[in-house]
């Protein structure tokens, strides 16, 4: 039984104030911090503009029940859309005049989905033989347009790098000074919130290069895409009028466009319509969240039940496009029109299904080594085969990866030994084929069972590419091809006895998942199958008095929590329990989105959850007091109230993990960042740190010493460097090393945010 619905999940802390605060300034403040933070960051951002937030709280008072019972779901079924036979008999021209909408170089379909000449005449030519054929429409394979059975998404290398900058925006500045002042204000205070939101669904950073920011030049001056590593623009202009709310310009995801793989910015841009864009603050944000989607990959929702749509509506609903479901149909999502039959009136958000599919997406496997380290003896990310904490960069489009090893002794100057390594256990130069596409996700685990060289599996979505494990005995690569034609997640975790992790390959819905097993050196998978859309949250839930992970599913589509409790006997069985409505009795608000940030916030070595709510609404904290049988938790309330990118670590060394709250405070809002230090009496207290500029942080104890130290990625300015926060043991502060020159092009494999 979960808690009844009259009894009260009590506060964690309030909200707003300063009693008890930080009167000192914001932090970093250790040594060097001048000429290594300040002097690349910028200025201290003064203490008075420290943000809503309180500097500490109790999160102890709590005495809500949270237990899961009941049957496991059953599986969600999506029906596939026929082909129509209509397009067995329409000329191209035909087509083209029902499906799309020249403008400039470009065909629209849809709307504002931008398709080259070569693109339409393929997608009629495909339509047009099948339908004359009769044919059964082809198993979906993209989240978007597709050519040859790829996902469109971004790749490691530039899923981080998502650089932008505004062009010219009407009025013009000489036309009326004022309303181009306000334009200006709503499209940078727009785009900047809905790319946070974007951000906190799927680890992707759009960054926005607001030096090269011309909203007042016609051609847009040095806001030039291609140039100074801007990737795309955003302005208005006259191909977006009237009803138009805005149109992507991009060749599907350009990077894939070109042989070199500098040449990956192309020439893409967003286009907003002044009457829509500009009307209320409401449209703007639908707009541009709806926008950002595409750039992303991700193609209307409407397309996936074109039956109910008619032609003089403006919806066409050309669901013949090839297209891979993510979710289920979601008729909230903002990729939906809402002029379309069948669709909710749009709102200012991103739905529940619009953030799991961008988590599927972009959010890659990785290995919480906190959770594993009493177990598996690996504090952290080590790759050397002597324990030595370090970054696997990974290179997209290529085989080549550096392995980065910290030779520094605890509390001294972190240094790293760098080796240069190939994804294809070949030797450097990494001459073979390998990724040439940028499509596979690097997830590391420990699936070997060694103490200190952690393992990577090269996962490719589908069936085109090619899957393959990098076994890692500290010294060289031994790369084992997999067969693996599937689209699915992977999920690391140690989930039978012990050192080993394994990786089970959750493929949301219907479809039977398998859990990734190395024995004797052979690659063994065990069938299974969690039967809905979900977030897998893996962690030590029940301590090591469990002795393994387990999983806590959360769909919040459906508001329900559901646990998988690893028993560790034979062939890897585990206890599936709930699924459990998290409305009323778990405390958490059906209406609000959260981010869970799973970690060991009071060190009772259990993994706790915190559900993050951005904005203003209450946040909920879930205390694990799970044993060996079952996994159980106590909930308090708090909240944070601005949208922060999450990290976890211990950031004063006193075995408590911690959480860094960032937000750059150079974006419009102008809110800094921060550490909630946690303690064993679940208590916190707040420190205020001086971060400017927009970054990718990368949270390890690289000095061995207990306390999680920064890298600061800056991955769109390579030239300048990453700076480096080397943690202070006992002082919740930093010294400043000297920033790091990271391969260019490259992703840390293992990337995390809070969940």
């Amino acid at each position: 039984m979960a808690c009844s619905q009259d009894e009260v999940i009590p506060p964690l802390g309030e909200s707003g104030g300063t009693d008890g605060g930080d009167s000192g300034p914001p932090l970093p403040g250790g040594d060097d911090c001048g000429e290594n933070w300040y002097a690349i960051d910028g200025a201290p951002v003064p203490q008075e503009l420290n943000g809503p937030e309180a500097f500490g709280g109790s999160l102890a008072n709590h005495q809500s029940r949270i237990e899961f019972t009941g049957p496991a779901r059953q599986p969600d079924h999506v029906v596939p859309t026929p082909i129509n036979a209509a397009f067995g008999q329409m000329t191209f021209e035909e087509f083209a005049a029902r499906y799309a909408e020249r403008v400039g170089n470009y065909w629209f379909v849809e709307g504002d989905q931008a398709m080259t000449d070569a693109d339409l005449h393929a997608l009629y030519d495909r339509l047009h033989e099948q339908a004359s054929k009769g044919a059964q429409p082809p198993v979906p394979t993209a989240a978007a347009y597709d050519e040859g059975g790829f996902d469109a998404a971004w790749s490691s290398g530039r899923k981080l790098t998502l650089t932008w900058c505004v062009g010219w925006v009407l009025p013009s500045l000489s036309a009326n000074e004022e309303l181009h002042a306000e334009h200006v204000a709503l499209l940078i205070e727009t785009m900047e919130w809905a790319t946070r939101a974007w951000e906190r669904a799927g680890d992707v950073n759009f960054v926005h290069l607001a030096q090269y920011d011309s909203p007042e030049a016609q051609a847009s001056g040095q806001c030039q895409p291609g140039e100074n590593g801007i990737h795309f623009r955003v302005r208005t202009g006259p191909e977006c009028t009237g009803a138009c709310g805005g149109r992507v310009f991009i060749e599907a995801l350009p990077q894939y466009e070109f042989e070199d793989p500098a040449n990956i910015d192309g020439d893409a841009e967003i286009v907003f319509g002044l009457q829509r864009f500009f009307d209320n603050e409401d449209e703007a944000r639908i707009n541009a969240l709806h926008e950002l989607g595409h750039v992303l990959g991700f193609t209307h929702e409407h397309l996936r039940w074109p039956e109910e749509q008619e032609p003089e509506s403006g919806c066409n609903g050309l669901g013949e496009i090839p297209w891979r479901g993510l979710t289920p149909p979601d008729r909230s999502s903002v990729m939906a029109n809402d002029f379309c039959a069948g669709v909710n009136t749009n709102v200012p958000w991103l739905s529940a299904w619009d953030r799991l599919g961008a988590y599927y997406q972009y959010t890659w496997g990785r290995r919480r080594a906190s959770m594993m380290g009493l177990v598996s003896q690996v504090d952290d990310y080590a790759y050397d085969g002597l324990g030595q904490t370090g970054i696997l960069w990974q290179t997209s489009r290529s085989a080549r990866m550096q392995r980065w090893s910290s030779t520094g002794a605890p509390g001294q100057p972190i240094q790293f030994a760098v080796e240069e390594l190939c994804a294809d256990g070949g030797a450097p130069p990494c001459m073979g084929a390998f990724d040439s596409e940028g499509r596979v996700r690097p997830s590391p685990a420990l699936l070997s069972g060694g103490a200190f060289d952690l393992d990577v599996l090269f996962h490719g979505p589908g069936s085109v590419l090619a899957d393959s494990l990098l076994l890692n005995d500290g010294a060289g690569l031994d790369a084992v091809n997999l067969d693996l034609d599937w689209f699915s997640v992977p999920v690391v975790g140690s989930f039978g006895p012990g050192n080993a992790d394994q990786i089970l390959l959750y493929r949301p819905g219907a479809e039977e998942d398998a859990l990734l097993v190395l024995e004797d050196g052979d690659v063994v998978t065990y069938p299974m199958n969690f039967p809905g859309h979900a977030y897998p949250l893996a962690g030590r839930f029940r301590g090591f008095e469990g002795g393994r992970n387990d999983i806590v599913w959360y769909d919040p589509q459906n508001d329900q929590v559901s646990t998988w409790r690893w028993t560790g006997l034979p062939d890897y069985d585990f206890a599936a329990n709930g699924p459990a409505d998290t409305t009323d009795s778990l405390g958490l608000d059906a209406a609000v989105e959260y981010t869970p940030i799973i970690g060991d916030f009071n060190g009772d070595a259990k993994t706790d959850i915190l559900w993050y709510s951005a904005g203003d609404g209450a946040d909920i904290m879930w205390w694990s007091e799970s044993n060996n049988i079952g996994i159980f938790f106590a909930a308090s309330t708090t909240q944070v109230t601005h949208d922060y990118r999450p990290f976890v670590g211990d950031f004063d060394g006193n075995g408590v993990d911690d959480i860094l709250w960032f937000a750059p405070f150079a974006e419009v809002v102008g809110v800094t960042s921060k550490i909630w230090h946690f303690a064993e009496n679940q208590t916190y207290t707040s420190r205020v740190l001086s971060t400017r500029r927009d970054y990718s942080p990368y949270v390890a104890d690289f000095d061995d010493d207990g306390c999680s130290d920064i890298l600061w990625y800056k991955p769109d300015d390579s030239g300048q460097g990453s700076p480096l926060w080397r943690c202070l043991p006992n002082e919740a502060d930093f010294a400043c090393e000297p920033p790091l020159t990271t391969p260019e092009g490259s992703y840390p494999v293992g990337f995390e945010g809070g969940y």
